[in-house]
């Protein structure tokens, strides 16, 4: 069950309690890092575009270009946008791109930082531990998984 159901809620659309509000979290980088990444992928982007719309490229190559052209946009759409998404359902986990993993807060039973890295480990009901890629504001997002985790009990 997911939902405010879940939650003890009515099983209207949005949460009744008014603490669960979305938030977005970008990977942990610097500017500097950042930018060369971005400059990186976009080069890789112009490398790939004449592949994909010369018409005398052969056929199999012409699909390593889309392959390839699909994949730089979705590394730039990762490095710039966020990597983690504190939402009403739950956490979304985007760190392995195009792919994504949604936890919903009840199946949340820990959150532990890994000392020395500054990453977040979740302890989920299952036994199975989720390492969280490394975010900008890593306390604030360890304060907003403990409030929603912890607004199932209330």
């Amino acid at each position: 069950m997911t939902g405010p159901a879940a939650r003890g809620g009515n099983r209207g659309g949005r949460c009744d309690n008014g603490l669960v509000t979305t938030t977005k979290y970008r990977w942990r980088l610097s500017r500097v890092s950042r930018a060369i990444r971005v400059a990186v992928l976009l080069l890789t982007v112009v490398f790939f575009v004449p592949g994909v719309v010369d018409a005398g490229i052969s056929l199999w190559w012409r699909a390593v270009c889309v392959v390839g052209l699909v994949t730089a946009v979705l590394a730039i759409r990762t490095v710039v946008g966020p990597v983690l998404v504190v939402r009403e359902e739950g956490l979304r986990v985007q760190k392995a791109w195009p792919k994504r993993r949604d936890i919903p807060w009840y199946r949340i039973l820990a959150t532990d930082v890994v000392p020395g890295f500054w990453n977040l480990e979740l302890e989920l009901n299952s036994g199975e531990r989720v390492e969280l890629p490394p975010v900008d504001d890593l306390d604030a997002l360890y304060a907003d998984i403990e409030r929603h985790r912890t607004a199932l009990d209330a």
